[in-house]
């Protein structure tokens, strides 16, 4: 059965028929295979098979198999993309803000943008979610924001160094929240070393959790 994820659905740039797949001698076009090279929104090569150039979208949109369907060229590093472009490339619709707001808050340098495209398999919602999430975890863990950087941010906009931290959406209202349950710039750092993974809102729940102690 083909889950749901492993379909591609991206736009394609261009396709090309290279050779038959088993030199067959003359015979019906229809009956006869072919390799395709495809050329996708995110500018990388991918061969596949098919009867014409229809079946072989068709073929190209079941997903990779690792046997006939697959990427044979990344795309080519890009140090102008922006989180805009890659959120117009993948057709991510203004309805999945949790996606949008995931590609610009944990995709924030053109670095990870690139790492992105390049870990990308499969285009769909729930490939792109899951791939954001296993970046967003790498990210969290092993290229946390510096200490130092960290707190110079938190002095000027701390609900954007909080975002970037956390790497998760945070708004005034989450700061507040924060700020009043005793969390600060300090508070953050050591929360985050011991628990890399820790959410905004498990390190309110603990800022407020130390905060009654200290009354008692």
């Amino acid at each position: 059965m083909i889950t749901r994820y492993k379909f591609n659905k991206q736009d394609i740039k261009n396709i090309i028929c290279i050779r038959q797949v088993w030199g067959q001698e003359v015979s019906s076009e229809e009956t006869e295979l072919y390799y395709y090279h495809i050329i996708d929104v995110l500018n990388r090569k991918w061969q596949t098979i098919g009867y014409n150039v229809s079946d072989a979208i068709r073929v190209f949109q079941n997903g990779c198999d690792d046997k006939w369907t697959y990427i044979i060229e990344q795309a080519p590093y890009n140090p102008d993309l922006t989180t805009n472009d890659l959120i117009n490339m993948l057709s991510i619709t203004s309805d999945a803000s949790d996606t949008r707001n995931a590609i610009q808050i944990i995709l924030n340098t053109v670095e990870r943008r690139n790492a992105f495209v390049n870990r990308m398999v499969n285009v769909n919602e729930e490939s792109t979610l899951v791939l954001l999430g296993a970046m967003q975890e790498q990210y969290l863990t092993y290229n946390q924001l510096s200490d130092k950087e960290f707190m110079k941010l938190y002095t000027a906009n701390p609900v954007n160094a909080l975002t970037v931290y956390f790497l998760e959406p945070v708004d005034i209202i989450a700061f507040w929240e924060w700020e009043t349950a005793g969390g600060t710039c300090e508070k953050a750092i050591q929360y985050k070393l011991e628990k890399p993974l820790m959410t905004l809102i498990q390190a309110i729940e603990r800022a407020e959790d130390e905060t009654s102690l200290s009354f008692l």
